[in-house]
């Protein structure tokens, strides 16, 4: 077994230890000195601020020595978080962040006052600090399973309060009440885009798999924060054949998409028929009315509203909820059933945002 092989072992049989601990009614924490700091990271919906915690709990039960204040890159935090912490967080269905800790402390050197200072929201960050300098500076014994145990009790109970918002749905094609709940999603609950492009990538997914297009729909894996240099697409949500020649270009948002995103973009899909060979220069918007930029060329029709040009880039922008009803509309009926069981997963996982999840149970309770 090589060294990274062994160091992920030691971090899943630590995490293995904890959650057994932490499951173990018997196992008895007097939390007095931390409970405050330790609750404040579950009022945010920034998970990453509880999840850098248990990075430092592994590192210091890995290396006693290991002081996250100072040195928080010494444990090596991007290797064992998105590999056997994720995968521990993964195997026990705790809620969780791609990057989430790694997120909050990009280019901190550690978890101090002055990283605190940076990082919104603030009080929560502060409290990161307080727990981290306990950790250093406790003499209780055993003080860091102590916290890793408090912290995944948290944890686990966080998970059975997302796991009780689920909804059992009854089957359904009707394109109105579909056109419904998507339009309440969306207005009500946007999640910072991300409700939006699921909702747009199921709706082109299982439309083309209903028809049996062969085009492939991608973006419905992704969160909307992720950045198109990152996920080296050019757009939200692509049509694609199935060796990965995109057809079709979408962006998905709720936010205006002016000039400054225009930019963004064009820069993305320039990049990328750079270094694909590829030949894009028609970009389809699915945004509301208001957020469209002022400068563009308007159209007197409904669905598309107009277009803005962009040096070599061609913009249309479609109305959101316009589209989303012609779409159901013209979507077989196992489509429009498919849309809403994916719709479903989606907001049934554990990772969707507890907002979503409310909205989706006050829906279906009507």
């Amino acid at each position: 077994m090589g060294k990274v092989d062994e160091r992920n072992q030691s971090v899943t049989n630590i995490l293995n230890d904890l959650i057994t601990k932490a499951k173990d009614t018997n196992y008895t924490l007097n939390e007095t000195s931390y409970k405050d700091a330790m609750d404040k990271l579950f009022t945010t919906d920034a998970w990453g601020f509880r999840e850098i915690i248990l990075v430092v709990v592994v590192g210091m039960k890995m290396d006693e020595s290991y002081r996250a204040s100072t040195g928080l890159y010494d444990c090596n935090p991007r290797a064992i978080y998105e590999g056997p912490i994720k995968e521990f967080l993964i195997e026990n269905n705790i809620p969780h962040r791609k990057s989430g800790p790694l997120n909050i402390a990009k280019a901190a050197k550690g978890l101090d006052s002055a990283w605190a200072a940076q990082r919104r929201p603030q009080d929560v960050a502060k409290k990161v600090v307080d727990i981290v300098n306990l950790l250093e500076n406790s003499q209780t014994a055993n003080f860091t399973e102590m916290i890793g145990v408090s912290l995944l009790r948290r944890l686990i109970a966080e998970s059975q309060r997302m796991e009780n918002l689920n909804v059992e749905i009854e089957p359904s094609e009707d394109p109105e009440w579909l056109y419904t709940i998507s339009h309440e999603l969306i207005s009500k609950a946007p999640d910072a885009g991300n409700t939006p492009q699921k909702i747009a990538a199921f709706l082109l997914k299982n439309y083309h798999l209903a028809m049996n297009t062969g085009i492939i729909v991608t973006g419905e894996e992704d969160r909307a924060s992720v950045t198109s240099t990152t996920s080296k697409k050019p757009g939200d949500v692509n049509e694609e054949s199935a060796d990965g020649n995109i057809y079709k270009v979408y962006e998905i948002t709720v936010k205006p998409f002016d000039i400054a995103r225009i930019r963004d973009s064009y820069d993305c899909v320039n990049t990328y028929n750079q270094s694909s060979n590829a030949d894009l220069h028609e970009i389809i918007v699915i945004c509301r009315p208001e957020d469209c930029p002022t400068e563009m060329k308007k159209s007197t029709t409904h669905v598309y509203m107009g277009s803005y040009e962009y040096q070599d880039i061609i913009y249309y922008y479609w109305n959101i909820y316009e589209w989303i009803c012609d779409t159901l509309q013209r979507m077989t009926s196992n489509a429009r059933s498919s849309f809403y069981t994916n719709l479903n997963n989606y907001i049934s996982d554990i990772n969707t945002s507890e907002t979503v999840k409310k909205l989706w149970l006050k829906l279906h309770n009507r």
